[in-house]
Order: C-alpha cells, then structure tokens, then sequence
C-alpha cells in the first residue's frame, strides 16, 4: 500500500504546489512488522559471510589435533583388580549390630560406594606421603596439594560390567610409577575400609563406657539391697501378693474368732444363769420329770460335747480355723451343742440334775470351768489375731511407703544392666576389630594383584575431535563476534527493511571492476552535461558503464511511475543523489540516471556535478525556468554536518539515498534517512551488495 505526504515544491517549479508521493514500497503506520532479532536466516549469512574464515581456523585446528596425536607422550599403566562380595556395617560404638549386605550388579549402591573410597583424597594422600615427593617427580618445594593432583590426575577406578568386581588403573608417562602408586592404593584401601564401615580405633571408647556403665550398676543395686534389707523383702512383688493374702487370710481368721468368741461368751452366760436358778415352790408348775434314758442320753451328749471341744482345741494348735479337719470338729460341736439345748430346754431338770452329778468322772462345777477356758482360749486366739493383723497392717504400711523407690531403682538396675551387657558385647566386637587384619578380610578379595607397568593404549579419540572442533567452534566465534558485535555496517537490504524499517527502491550488486571494468566515482572536473535528444546514451556507451546502465534505466522507470501518480507534470523535474561515505558510487549512479532520463525524455536533461551552494541553486532556477529541460539530475556531495546536500535536499522532488554495502553504518543510514524525509521524499538505493553464495541468504532484490 502507498502512503501519500504532502511535499512543498520550492519557487523555480513555476511556484504551484504539488503533492509528491514516496517512491517504491513503503510501510503503513498501522501494518505489523516483524521484529528486529537474529534469526536462524541471519545466522546462516553470517557463517557463510566469513566461510574462508571458519574454513581456515577449523583446518588449523585440524592440524593441531593431528600434531597432538603425533606428538603426544606415552603412558604406561599399573592395574588392579579387587573383588566385593559383600559389604560389613558394623559400629562399635553406637551398639547396632552388624549388617551384612551383599555388593551384586543389581545393588550399585555398595560397589559405589566403594569406588568413592578409594578416590577419596584422603587415602589419596596417604599414599602420596608412602610413595614420597622425589619418586612422584615433585621437587622438593612441592606441596601435598600438588601431589595429591597428580596422582588423581592418573588414577582411574572403574567397575566390570555386570559384575562386582573394582579395576583400578593408574597412568603415568614415568615407566616406574604406576605400580607403587597401585600397589600403595590397595593396601592402605582395605585400612581405610575397616575405618569407614567397621569404626576402628573406638576400642578405648567402649571399653571406658563399658567400665562406666558397670560402676552405675553397682551403684543402684546396693542401694536398692540396703532398701529391700531396710524393708525386710527380698521381692517387692512376691512380698505384696504374700502380704496381701496374709492379710485377707488373717482378717478371716480374726471373724471366724470374734464369731466363736460370741458363741461361747453367749453358752457360758446360759450355764451360769442355768446353775443360778432357784427351786420351784408348790404353786410353780412342777417341771417335767427326767428319766434314767434322758438322763443317760444327756450325760453321753455331754461328755461327747466336751471330747469334741478338746480335740478342736487341740486342732486350733496346729491348723487355722480354715482347716477342713477344724470346720468337721466345729459342725460336729455346733451339732451337738444344738442337740444339748434342744434337750435342756426340753427337760429343764438336766440343769440341776447335770450340777449334782459327775459325767465321765467330772462334777458339773468342773463343766463349768472347762467351758470357761474354752472361752479364754477363744478369747487369747482373737487377741492375738488382732496382734497379728496390726503387725501385718505396719508391715504393709512399711512395703507401700519404700515400694515406689524399689520400683525406681529395679528399673533404673535393669535398664543399666541392659546397656552393660551391650555394651560389653560391642566390647567384645571392638576388641575383634581391633586385632584385625585389613588384609584378611573375607568380604573383599584381590582378584588381580598390581600389574607391571605397560605402555597404555590411549584414546585420543575424543581430545583429537576436541582440539579439530574447537576451531572450528573458534571460527564461527569470532564470525558472530564480529557481525553483532564489532561490524555494524549494513550487508544486505533486508537489513535496511527488517532492523531500520527503511524502505529499498533498488538492490545494486557489487561489481568487480577486475571483472567487469565498471568504474563508479564521485564528481568530476566538469560542471555541467547537457544530453539532449541526439545525444541519448552517450553516457553510458562507454564499456566501463554498460554492466550498470540496467540498474539506472529501473531507476528511471520508478521515478516516472512515481512522478506520474503524484500528477508532477511541470519541468524541469528536480532528482537529487547523494550518499553517506565517499567512493559510494553516487556520481556513476547520477550519470546513469541522466543518460537513462535523457532516453525517454522528448527535451533536455540536466546533469550538475559540480558541488552547488544555495545562492547559485537559486540563480539556477532562475535558468531552469527560460531553458527547456525536462530533468535535472544533482549529483549531491555526501552528507555531513557541513556538507550542503542536507539544506538542497528540500528543494527536490525526490532525493536518491545510495548505501553503500559493508560500507554504511546503520546507525548513520538510520539518521540520514530520518533527516532527508523530514524535508523532501526519500528513496534508498543499495549499492555494492556482496554475493556470498546462496541468493536465498542474501535475500537480495
């Protein structure tokens, strides 16, 4: 789409106005552009661009990687080779027993492990310090850093495939090396093995501990024996569950008694109230005659009654009232003494007739009596049960007030003796490992032991494509470098439409003069051609403009679509050229322009290439307007801050801007153009535009 802008046509074109409209495509205000940026498009131009350059550093570093290969030392190499079948975790020291865990292909973990053992830089060291700095080709100034370099710099520790087997190498270019450092490696490995996994060197510790833990348990069990005597129990438990059912066979005791003692008091109130009645008078009801039977019949229950009494009490000497053979003997009396009242109620004269009367050699008085100590007896059994349940009751008062200490010290005793007797097995481990030797391990075996050193087969592969790539990497640097860094001139004139959203009319190739014979230069010594129409071309017939007289007459043709469309049919018609940097081609391109102009045109054309201030640019209008010319080309000298392109530009129809490929810094083009559009039409001519291979990089028109 066209973009039209109104253009003031200075005095000298008659003095009308005219509305100029820009030449060639332009860019709409509203239209989406796409972003400045550094595509995959630029960066292939780029490397293309500067081939040669890449080209050249990617063959020298070719040739310093083959000088690498050819040139580059010998190695010889010591190996050794141990085998892992299972791997010890044992610590003497926080008591956890020992772990055996088997080092297969599928547990990597272990043979990992291992591997990081041995590149440890602690072992590392202390084989440096075993071998010596001389043997190691440090001189004496060296540190143990620097030797500790060295010999990771040339040991490699790698694992067999599918297998749990340890390779250990070491490379060096002095033939004598290799198998001391190995040889060291491995013995001091199995050492530093037992110290990591096995905790050695901590048999002082436990064996203090152990001795710690002793004197504690000691401590707290005589404590506890002096509070047990104090309490005069041997078990606390035992002791509650013996004196609990003391207690409650004791209190039973004690009501089985208080109950016998009431049954006796209550028999011995009714014998003395029985033996203390007075004789019946006539007028009282004569009581029941007793018969020899009933008479007899008492006699033998009560001599009965009395055995039983002694047996029973003879039986109270021995066993508890609880007693099977004392419960028989008192159903037996409590029988008979219910018999004994059934037969005195019966027949009240037994009374009197019982107190007259011996039975089984005995008077009654003496029943009396017997019945009376069996009464104190029953009542010493119950005091002395009391006595007994007081005692028992202190004695249970005396367990429940030291019972909570015992309990304390028996626990606080059995966790102590808990962590002695570990203790004194980690002892026992810890004296094991400590005896030990490194070398008589089970678990790991030396399957090969350190070779003789042999010269290594070196794979260079891999340090030969690094030094031949990083050329090339180096070239395409430095190409990059330079174009979006150092280099900010224009190359192609999508640059100028892309990056600066400058419009290009035309895209010149760049010409070879060697080739082609084409010479573009600035002004000459003349000031002023004049081609009229027998003249049309003489310009550029010469050989040296006939390879650029296609790219003018393009030119020319724009520029009549352009002054046609913008209906500017007054004369002459005022074309400007001018460029940024000298050698631009400006002057070639103005003289072609006007020899392509004065082919078309039916009057003159006008060629002024002599530098022109303002004044004389007026006193030459002046002429324009008496003479019948149809174009005047101004071959403008380049811009810059003094120079008079800038102040005669507003006085053109249209100006021709030539950049210069390579030449024309961007943002100078930027600038200039900025500058010339705010007072006349521009349009950007390229010039120069190098050809680098592929036109679809170059994006050229």
């Amino acid at each position: 789409m066209e973009e039209e802008n109104s253009t003031i046509v200075p005095a000298g074109h008659g003095g009308e106005l005219h509305v100029a409209r820009e030449i060639g495509p332009s860019f709409d205000h509203g239209e989406q552009l796409d972003p400045a940026g550094i595509g995959l498009h630029d960066i292939l131009f780029i490397l293309v661009r500067h081939k040669w350059k890449i080209l050249f550093l990617a063959v020298t570093g070719l040739l310093f990687a083959i000088a690498f290969y050819l040139l580059a030392p010998p190695l010889y190499e010591s190996e050794a080779k141990l085998l892992v079948r299972y791997v010890v975790e044992h610590s003497v020291v926080d008591g956890v027993d020992s772990q055996a865990k088997a080092a297969t292909p599928e547990n990597m973990t272990l043979i990992n492990s291992e591997v990081e053992i041995l590149t440890s830089s602690d072992l590392i060291r202390e084989v440096a310090e075993s071998v010596g700095f001389a043997k190691l080709g440090l001189g004496s100034s060296a540190d143990m850093a620097s030797a500790v370099e060295l010999i990771q710099h040339g040991l490699e520790i790698s694992i067999v495939k599918e297998s749990n087997i340890i390779c250990v190498t070491f490379r060096s270019g002095d033939r004598n090396l290799p198998r001391p450092i190995i040889q060291e490696l491995v013995k001091r490995y199995f050492d530093k093995h037992l110290e990591v996994h096995r905790s050695t060197g901590a048999f002082d510790f436990v064996a203090k501990e152990t001795a710690q833990l002793k004197k504690e348990l000691a401590e707290t069990e005589a404590e506890l024996k002096v509070l047990r005597e104090s309490a005069g129990i041997i078990s606390l438990t035992e002791s509650k569950a013996n004196l609990a059912a003391e207690l409650g066979k004791t209190q039973e005791e004690l009501d089985t008694a208080d109950a016998d003692l009431a049954a006796q008091q209550a028999r011995v109130r009714d014998l003395e109230k029985s033996l203390a009645l007075p004789q019946t008078n006539g007028s009282e009801t004569a009581a029941q005659p007793v018969s020899n039977d009933i008479l007899e019949k008492y006699k033998a229950l009560i001599a009965r009654l009395t055995q039983l009494q002694k047996a029973e009490t003879d039986l109270l000497l021995k066993f508890t009232a609880d007693s099977p053979m004392v419960k028989v003997k008192s159903a037996q009396i409590a029988e008979l003494e219910k018999r004994r009242t059934a037969l005195e109620n019966a027949y009240p004269g037994l009374l009197n007739t019982a107190a007259a009367t011996t039975v089984a050699g005995q008077t009654p008085q003496t029943n009396i009596a017997a019945e009376r100590a069996v009464l104190a007896g029953i009542e010493s059994k119950a005091e002395a049960l009391k006595n007994r349940m007081k005692a028992l009751q202190a004695r249970a008062k005396t367990i429940s007030e030291v019972a909570p200490r015992i309990t304390e010290l028996e626990r606080k005793a059995e966790v102590e003796e808990t962590n002695y007797k570990h203790s004194e097995a980690s002892l026992e481990k810890a004296r094991i490992d400590e005896t030990l030797d490194p070398s008589r391990m089970p678990n790991i075996s030396v399957v090969q032991t350190p070779s003789p050193a042999v010269r290594a087969k070196r794979n260079l592969g891999k340090a030969v494509v690094g030094i031949a790539g990083s050329g090339f990497a180096v070239g395409i640097a430095i190409a990059l470098l330079i174009e979006l860094i150092l280099d900010k001139t224009i190359k192609r004139s999508l640059e100028l439409e892309k990056q600066l959203r400058i419009p290009v009319l035309l895209s010149i190739p760049y010409l070879n003069p060697a080739r082609s014979s084409l010479r573009l230069r600035d002004a000459n010594a003349r000031s002023e051609v004049e081609l009229n129409g027998n003249a049309r071309g003489l310009l550029l017939a010469d050989e040296n403009g006939a390879l650029l007289k296609p790219f003018c007459e393009a030119i020319r043709d724009r520029l009549g679509i352009f002054f046609q469309e913008n209906n500017m049919s007054y004369k002459p018609k005022l074309v400007a050229v001018t460029g940024l940097v000298q050698n631009a081609g400006t002057s070639t391109l103005a003289e072609g322009l006007a020899g392509a102009l004065s082919e078309i045109s039916e009057g003159q054309v006008l060629l002024v290439n002599k530098p022109v201030s303002p004044k004389g640019f007026y006193n030459m209008v002046a002429e324009f307007k008496r003479s019948d010319l149809d174009y005047v080309v101004f071959d403008l000298p380049s811009l810059a801050e003094t120079s008079s392109a800038l102040p005669l530009a507003a006085f053109m129809d249209t100006v021709l801007l030539v950049v210069e490929a390579e030449k024309s810094n961007r943002n100078a083009v930027k600038r200039a153009y900025a500058q010339l559009a705010a007072r006349t039409k521009v349009s950007v001519v390229f010039n120069k535009s190098r050809s680098y291979g592929f036109k679809w990089l170059e994006a050229e028109f």
